[in-house]
């Protein structure tokens, strides 16, 4: 009589809401049969693909991927094989229905009955069409000679096509809020990548002739940085980057100014803002220049809740080993005789190391200007500190003699083997430190106006 209760409060338990349970996902209905292959679910995270799931598929009528409440909204990628790519849209806790069927060209996906994936695909057919009259008209731009008799005729007349063809473009993105207002690509693909154009405001206009010039300060003028979603899309990375090759001044003041563009925006989202310091601090050490590293840790890195991966803390540490304020490493390298000259030694008002090699030329250029300057202050107010990465030791000595650099010139000969570059995170040559008369550090920089702004920041009231 008493297993009548229990049976009943079972049943009742195993209908309750279960806390953990599945939150959307991807329904694939298979009409073709890639028996052997792997079927791979992952996501966007920028630009890098995280598989969250896989299958070996076995003939069978469909395939079956949930996830749980920890995945937001964002663009989905499924892999089938090596060779096949298929990307969609996973928003609102949606279980998204497909089918993967045969194509001329391959295996094809299709989702069904899915105003998400409506919405997106929608959209990728408007930046595919857009893309390709980009490409044209940029093919037109750089074939056109500066010695064409009517070159100012047709650059004004592409430059008039790119306003049309990006206006045009612009429109009908618009119709995808008016379609889809709820959806992921409304709300976040849409602003990602909506064209800014001096026309759109008659003050822009008046200020800007150019569309480099204008692109340099407004490129991000629609993205909305407070939406941690613009981060679950390739889409956002790729402007980035392309704000940086294309609309960046190439300066140290220009990079900089690029850097805070990307940065500083009011209402940041914490997870955008750790995303795009990640992205900028892999950007900027595969490139060599650490002192852009320097710059956003200084400026930008202040917030100990910025959730960075330990990977990119590791590479800031590795890069800026050495904070603004903090004493230099007690280093002593051997001199041309093979003598020990200790850092101790610098001991003048403004201290300079400078990390260098005779194969560079960038450093060959800006050596001399760093000569006049001490020749100009004398040893007393400004010494230097000069470590060769050189592991020619004649090719070394012979250009200290022939540039007259007559201040302390230190050299292992292990080159970039040295533990000098790790100690003082090196990543290109030239680099240069200026520090106070403790050898403490003030700041670095990679050329000799970067230097000149640095001296000057500190002369400021």
């Amino acid at each position: 009589m008493r297993t009548v209760p229990l049976l009943l409060l079972l049943i009742s338990i195993l209908h309750l809401p279960f806390s953990v349970s599945a939150q959307g996902g991807l329904n694939l209905k298979m009409d073709t049969r890639p028996e052997g292959s792997l079927l791979r679910l992952s996501r966007f995270d920028g630009e890098v693909t995280v598989p969250l799931d896989s299958i070996r598929y076995v003939d069978r009528p469909q395939v079956r991927f949930n996830l749980d409440r920890d995945h937001p909204d964002g663009v989905f990628v499924l892999e089938v094989g090596s060779l096949e790519a298929h990307r969609f849209v996973i928003a609102g806790g949606e279980m998204v229905e497909a089918v993967l069927y045969e194509s001329g060209s391959g295996m094809a996906f299709r989702t069904v009955n899915s105003k998400e994936n409506d919405a997106f695909r929608i959209l990728m057919n408007i930046s595919l069409s857009y893309s390709r009259s980009m490409d044209s008209l940029s093919r037109a731009m750089n074939s056109l000679s500066d010695f064409h008799p009517r070159h100012d005729a047709i650059s004004d007349s592409l430059s008039a096509s790119y306003h049309r063809v990006a206006s045009a473009y612009n429109r009908s993105l618009d119709l995808i809020p008016d379609l889809f207002p709820t959806s992921y690509a409304a709300q976040v693909l849409v602003p990602l990548d909506k064209v800014p154009l001096s026309s759109m405001r008659p003050e822009w206009e008046a200020t800007f002739d150019n569309d480099p010039a204008f692109n340099h300060v407004h490129f991000f003028h629609f993205v909305p940085w407070n939406d941690g979603r613009i981060i679950t899309n390739p889409y956002l990375s790729t402007k980035v980057l392309e704000y940086l090759y294309n609309f960046t001044e190439r300066s140290e003041d220009g990079i900089q100014y690029a850097i805070d563009r990307v940065m500083d925006h009011e209402g940041m989202h914490p997870q955008v803002e750790a995303f795009l310091v990640e992205l900028l601090v892999d950007f900027f050490t595969e490139k060599g220049v650490s002192e852009f590293v320097a710059y956003m840790q200084e400026r930008y890195l202040g917030n100990c809740d910025l959730p960075l991966s330990e990977e990119v803390k590791a590479k800031i540490k590795a890069a800026v080993p050495i904070a603004k304020g903090e004493p230099m490493p007690e280093l002593s390298l051997p001199d041309g005789d093979g003598m020990q000259v200790p850092l101790s030694m610098l001991q003048a008002d403004i201290n300079v190391v400078v990390v260098w090699s005779s194969g560079c030329a960038h450093c060959m250029r800006e050596m001399p200007r760093l000569k006049a300057l001490y020749d100009h202050l004398g040893p007393r107010k400004m010494n230097v500190y000069a470590i060769s990465l050189d592991t020619d030791r004649e090719a070394w000595i012979r250009t200290v003699r022939d540039g007259g650099l007559n201040w302390m010139n230190v050299n292992d000969l292990m080159g970039w083997e040295s533990p000098v570059v790790q100690q003082l995170g090196i990543l290109g040559t030239p680099a240069l430190f200026l520090l106070d008369a403790e050898r403490r550090l003030l700041g670095r920089a990679s050329s000799f106006e970067g230097l000149q702004k640095t001296v000057q920041a500190l002369n400021e009231p």
